[in-house]
């Protein structure tokens, strides 16, 4: 029995020792960069549109319309309204005037029209940043701003009867 017992206090220290393992941790780094973007959104505006007036109408013709913006959250930006395709003196907003569509009509083809920032038609909305643009900070979300038109004294300048008509652009700096 002697040597049994060698035998098996070398079994019982073998049995004692753990198969060794090791550890070790290391950390990284999950990233995106997100650029500040803004959309105005051309399906989601909508005409300014004075229906119909009387030639002889001297009352104001009042409509609204819209743009919508959407800019990455806390952007500052700034939405301007052109003078529009037909403006009396290239880019300048004081004189917008919508023009008759039928091209035979070349006397009394324009009515004059304005659009503004505010429902009270004070404000006029232009293009000059700093000055007449809309300036806000995004929210993440889709904005809409509503443009107030007004046509002063629709009978002003003798207009000749048919359809008219004047393409802004919106454009939105950020």
């Amino acid at each position: 029995m002697r040597t049994a017992r060698p035998v098996l206090l070398s079994l019982g220290l073998l049995s004692t020792i753990g198969v060794a393992t090791a550890a070790d941790t290391t950390t990284f780094n999950v990233k995106i960069a997100v650029t500040k973007a803004c959309t105005i959104t051309a399906a989601s505006a909508t005409d300014v549109d004075f229906g119909s007036v009387l030639s002889t109408s001297t009352a104001n013709a009042d409509a609204n319309g819209s743009v919508t913006a959407q800019c990455t959250a806390l952007t500052p930006y700034n939405i301007a309204l052109s003078a529009g395709s037909n403006a009396g003196t290239a880019n300048d907003v004081t004189t917008r005037r919508m023009k008759n569509a039928d091209p035979l009509v070349t006397t009394n083809n324009f009515i004059a029209y304005q659009l503004y920032q505010d429902l009270g038609r004070s404000t006029v909305w232009g293009s000059t940043s700093g000055t007449n643009t809309l300036s806000r900070t995004a929210t993440g979300i889709n904005q809409v701003y509503p443009v107030y038109g007004r046509v002063t004294n629709p009978s002003a300048n003798n207009p000749a009867t048919g359809s008219y008509q004047d393409t802004i652009t919106a454009t939105i700096v950020y």
